[in-house]
């Protein structure tokens, strides 16, 4: 009766056994990689296009974001210079003029699970400050508009070493503020705007164990 009990028993605790392991396997395998911080810095050089003038605007600024597992955060400052100016040959009463952005973001990108990946994709979208400024030949009128505005985009950072590598970015950003109801002749444009940005440029990371 205990060889019946026995043998009756024994392929319950085997099955019971062998579950708990398949168990411990699939935790083992869904487990996420421990997700390293790090603190990316970008100064870049940009391009601008205003859409009305078919016309690229150089440019620059600087991105930082903070980066763990999967989960990017950051902010963004670019300027655009000339933006609302026409081509050289034209005449116009446009002397100067440029197109600030100060914008945070967040999104998701590639984490790195080692030191020797090197193509890291993102993509972010987010909510900022857009500033709009043209000024007359003549000194006598300037107008300047402070937009709340959107951005989204993505690109990728391409690391060369394990603490410096490069970065590609192409961004939408678009003013969220109403048009003027009677624009300024000076600046018709400096209306609610819209427009890609594309920048190249450095990153070096920081928080690497």
């Amino acid at each position: 009766m205990t060889t019946t009990f026995v043998r009756a028993l024994h392929p319950r605790r085997t099955s019971a056994w062998g579950r708990g392991a398949a168990f411990a396997a699939l935790v083992w395998l869904l487990a996420p990689v421990p997700a390293s911080a790090d603190f990316l810095v970008a100064p870049y050089f940009a391009w601008t296009r205003n859409a009305d003038t078919e016309r690229w605007l150089p440019g620059g600024g600087a991105t930082a974001d903070f980066t763990t597992g999967w989960l990017v955060v950051g902010g963004d400052i670019g300027y655009a210079a000339g933006f609302f100016e026409p081509e050289e040959d034209v005449l116009d009463l446009v002397a100067s003029s440029h197109v600030l952005t100060v914008s945070g973001h967040a999104g998701i990108g590639l984490p790195a699970v080692s030191d020797e990946q090197r193509f890291l994709p993102y993509f972010t979208a987010g909510f900022g400050w857009m500033r709009q400024n043209a000024r007359d030949r003549d000194g006598l009128a300037e107008v300047t508009r402070n937009d709340p505005s959107l951005n989204f985009g993505g690109g990728v950072n391409v690391m060369i070493l394990e603490y410096l590598g490069v970065r590609a970015d192409l961004r939408r950003f678009s003013s969220l503020r109403d048009p003027f109801e009677s624009p300024d002749p000076i600046v018709a444009d400096l209306e609610r705007l819209h427009f890609w940005r594309l920048a190249f440029g450095g990153v070096v990371r920081f928080g690497r164990e």
